[in-house]
């Protein structure tokens, strides 16, 4: 039966790897607000994005996009349908994990 070891040199250069994964993720960013697309836009705080539309002033299909921060992957919500005239607030709720860089509408006829 073979013995096994463990070399501490190898423990603390795992240790410390992962100390510095997690020294590496960036802060989040406060708040903000997307380009206006036919009185709809996105908007963005700690970690979450939700959309709004206002008497929208195009028919079409609009979405959501979160772009996340850290290791994390940027998220969009699903085609909404939304016509002429119409408010829809809030809606295509997103979450990131770590944090949120930024967010805006995708628009399509």
């Amino acid at each position: 039966m073979a013995k096994r070891f463990v070399i501490p040199g190898v423990v603390a250069a795992l240790a410390l790897g992962t100390v510095v994964t997690f020294g590496v993720v960036p802060s989040a960013q406060a708040a903000g607000s997307s380009a206006r697309i036919n009185n709809c836009w996105s908007t963005w705080g700690s970690t979450g994005s939700a959309a709004h539309c206002v008497n929208t002033s195009v028919t079409g299909h609009y979405r959501n996009e979160a772009h996340c921060g850290g290791i994390d992957y940027d998220r969009v919500s699903g085609w909404v349908r939304i016509a002429r005239g119409s408010t829809v607030d809030p809606w295509g709720r997103l979450e990131c994990a770590w944090s949120i860089r930024s967010s805006d509408l995708s628009f399509k006829y």
